[in-house]
């Protein structure tokens, strides 16, 4: 009840901020999405699709507008989904966003969905609730922004769909010291209550400090420390406390022809941050170089090292690395629309009797042959872990397309074929998958229609396992009518496919019948 009570008054407010605006505003948009969908599932092992069978709704509404009110300048959107096919939503009914914004330029206010990006330890996490800004170019004084809310993924968390109830406030100065160095300062504290299957509860308080600094053209510096203190709530045990911090300092040098990134990071093990991002028992380098040789030359280098066991507390500790190199070239060959890119990764792993060292390469060729367009890729991984793997796995999958204009109608038909191995040394078995589509698109221009058609078979051949076999066939038809012209957007649209499966084990085989039609406007 209490969640319900914070969820209606939020969103209440919301709703009356909103309405003067849409008087008032200069601009105000709603679009539309309705369909209905009908789907047929048969044969003996029809449990296994996830397609919900009958006929099913979804419409999708967005109200969005902007304008101002004297020296204020506001925007707004209001959305919702109405569905009764759990596969789109689980609830019948769900509000998608709300949010409204107000700003004379100094002084920002923003009600609803909020977003303000603090630092990557601190907050960089949406909450639903309120922000404020203060910030004046004109003075000296530090930047301000205030944040308070909660941390749900969904709105109807508030009044129907169970989640951990997660309150969030917090705080971000930001001072520019300097037209080249600037500092913030960051708190933010977050609140566990309404426990949900029996999961913890955090609380947590977290104060970190980011800056960033610009010694010379081309060369950014920047860096952020943070402390944590975290509480876990367990359901069925004590409490467990948690005090930990993080470091990070990044330089990044982008001039002429090269771009190039270092990153090094700390994170102890007791670091945990909920409304930002960081992986504890972690210390990371990290290296990036991108190089253009030439101007149809262009290469890519990268290097990860990480470990954990920062506190020693674990029985080892466990290095990867992970190098890489990369290299593109234009016009191979001195052919115009030529593009090839090879690359390679290598990534090892090593700690006590753990081994696993593993090769990555691939191969992509893009090209155009008289009236054709082609596009091809081969990759081989190498995968070797000590006593426990040792697989090649190979993909390989090429394109052929073409254009072509015949009075009114633009033709394109297009034919795809590829494929999977994966070759297990240790259990001497080779597992395989192909795939063949023919596909063809018809799109009328003055008529306002496009279209798309594809039609394959792919089939999965195992040695140990079973194997299994899918037809397919895919249509999408979208038109544009003369009589939603009046609208500043209106469509038609008819989307349908066919799958059916053939497994060497009768008893699971099935088909899956699809059609959707629907209606698009926007006004």
């Amino acid at each position: 009840m209490k969640r319900f009570t914070q969820g209606v008054g939020l969103l209440g407010g919301l709703l009356l901020l909103l309405c003067p605006s849409a008087q008032a505003g200069n601009e105000f948009h709603l679009s539309n999405d309705f369909s209905t969908t009908y789907n047929d599932v048969s044969g003996p092992g029809d449990d296994q699709s996830s397609l919900t069978e009958g006929l099913r709704y979804l419409e999708i509404i967005n109200l969005f507008g902007n304008g101002e009110m004297g020296e204020v300048n506001y925007s707004f959107s209001l959305g919702a989904k109405v569905t009764d096919d759990p596969r789109n939503d689980s609830e019948k009914f769900s509000l998608t966003n709300a949010n409204a914004r107000f700003t004379n330029g100094i002084h920002t206010l923003s009600l609803g969905d909020t977003f303000e990006a603090f630092s990557q330890y601190s907050l960089n996490s949406s909450v639903k609730g309120a922000s404020y800004r203060y910030a004046d170019e004109s003075n000296a004084l530090p930047d301000l922004t205030l944040v308070y809310g909660l941390a749900y993924s969904r709105w109807d968390n508030m009044w129907g769909v169970d989640a951990i109830e997660r309150q969030v406030a917090g705080m971000r100065l930001r001072q520019q010291l300097s037209p080249d160095f600037w500092v913030a300062l960051n708190g933010v504290h977050s609140f566990d209550h309404i426990r949900v299957n029996d999961a913890s509860l955090f609380k947590s308080t977290v104060y970190s400090l980011d800056w960033e600094y610009l010694p010379i053209p081309g060369l950014t510096i920047r860096g952020e420390s943070a402390l944590a203190d975290t509480t876990e709530d367990f359901s069925d045990q004590p409490d467990a406390d948690n005090d930990g911090y993080a470091h990070k300092i990044e330089a990044i040098g982008d001039g002429g022809p090269s771009r190039v990134s270092l990153e090094y990071e700390r994170v102890s093990p007791e670091f945990l941050t909920l409304l930002g991002s960081a992986t504890p028992d972690r210390e990371k380098f990290k290296a990036k170089w991108r190089y253009k040789y030439t101007k149809t030359v262009s290469m890519n280098f990268g290097f990860l090292w990480y470990r954990d066991n920062l506190d020693g507390d674990k029985a080892f500790r466990t290095d990867h690395y992970k190098p890489e190199v990369g290299v593109t070239v234009k016009r191979l060959f001195d052919r115009s629309y030529s593009v090839a890119d090879l690359t390679y990764k290598y990534d090892r792993a090593y700690g006590d009797d753990r081994s696993t060292t593993d090769h990555f390469v691939n191969f992509g060729y893009r090209d155009r042959f008289g009236i054709f367009d082609s596009d091809t890729n081969l990759g081989v991984t190498f995968y070797d872990t000590k006593d426990n793997r040792k697989d090649e796995e190979f993909i390989y999958n090429t394109m052929l397309s073409t254009r072509h204009t015949a009075g009114a109608w633009v033709w394109k038909p297009s034919i795809t074929a590829g494929g999977w191995t994966l070759d297990n040394e240790l259990e001497d078995t080779r597992d395989q998958v192909w795939e063949y589509a023919l596909g063809l698109g018809a799109d009328v221009p003055s008529a306002k229609v496009t279209s798309t058609l594809k039609i394959g078979q792919n089939w999965l051949q195992k040695e140990t396992g079973t194997d299994s076999r899918k037809n397919f066939a895919r249509l999408n038809v979208f038109y544009r009518p003369e009589f939603l012209s009046q609208f500043n957007y209106g469509m038609l649209y008819v989307r349908a496919f066919v799958n059916d499966f053939d497994y060497s084990v009768r008893d699971r085989d099935f088909r899956e019948n699809s059609v959707t039609a629907g209606i698009s406007i926007q006004f």
